[in-house]
């Protein structure tokens, strides 16, 4: 293989690394969009989209394999961006995976809600207007970790189309700002389902436990989807570097 045709295969294979960064951020922002509306329809579509980046994964991989077959010895930065497409690839599709697994809850989620329940309101000690929780302020303490975890996805798509490494690593850090979130709507949650509130909380809604536990998983979900991140960030910084760890580097 000519370095023209090697240069070409390799530009061949970032635009469709690029492109299924692009089609996982486009189903996480529909899974956000139904989280906040409750639209099914949308719901749907992100678990049809699951499929499209599947199969654009594996082909990722079948042409990453093949370009490392007909292509040896390679060195330098063409061997880490080879060596890295296949991880970056599954995370990104892992990612894709939890915006699927968020719509299958929403859908899960819609038969449980009533709109003749009462709003459930938790007042916290000491008791102040700020200070009660209620399924809506979850709601929307979950929306924006949805947001933050996307805005992460998106920086760490950006650093890899430019492979910008100190970008990389600013996003990375970003981490500890979802994780932060991430504890504070679990840490509602809980204070919902927590002891002598859970008792008068099923009395005037008998389902309330069930939506505040897949609440629980689709905060899980956003979460993880921040760690993929971070997972691509390392190989961003990996190619460009030649570094196997970030935490190395910062110390």
């Amino acid at each position: 293989m000519t370095r023209a045709l090697l240069d070409k295969e390799l530009h061949e294979l970032d635009s469709q690394i690029i492109h299924l960064g692009s089609l996982v951020d486009e189903a996480l922002g529909l899974a956000l969009e139904a989280l906040e509306t409750g639209d099914l329809a949308k719901a749907g579509m992100v678990i049809e989209a699951d499929t499209i980046i599947d199969s654009l994964r594996a082909a990722i991989e079948e042409h990453t394999i093949r370009l490392l077959t007909l292509q040896q010895p390679l060195g330098g930065r063409d061997l880490r961006l080879l060596t890295s497409a296949l991880s970056i690839a599954g995370d990104l599709e892992r990612t894709g995976d939890g915006a699927a697994g968020i719509a299958q809850i929403i859908l899960r989620m819609t038969p449980l809600r009533s709109s003749n329940a009462p709003q459930l309101k938790i007042e916290l000690i000491p008791a102040d207007e700020d200070d009660q929780i209620t399924e809506a302020s979850v709601l929307n303490g979950m929306l924006e970790l949805g947001r933050e975890a996307r805005r992460v996805l998106q920086g760490t798509m950006e650093a890899f189309a430019k492979r910008d490494a100190e970008a990389a690593r600013f996003i990375w850090e970003e981490d500890d700002v979802v994780d932060v979130r991430y504890h504070l709507v679990r840490h509602d949650l809980m204070a919902m389902l927590e002891g002598a509130r859970a008792i008068p909380a099923l009395q005037s809604d008998a389902r309330i436990l069930q939506r505040a536990t897949y609440l629980l998983w689709i905060a899980h979900k956003l979460e993880r989807i921040a760690d993929h991140c971070t997972n691509v960030c390392e190989r961003i910084v990996f190619i460009v570097e030649g570094e196997t760890s970030i935490k190395h580097t910062q110390e």
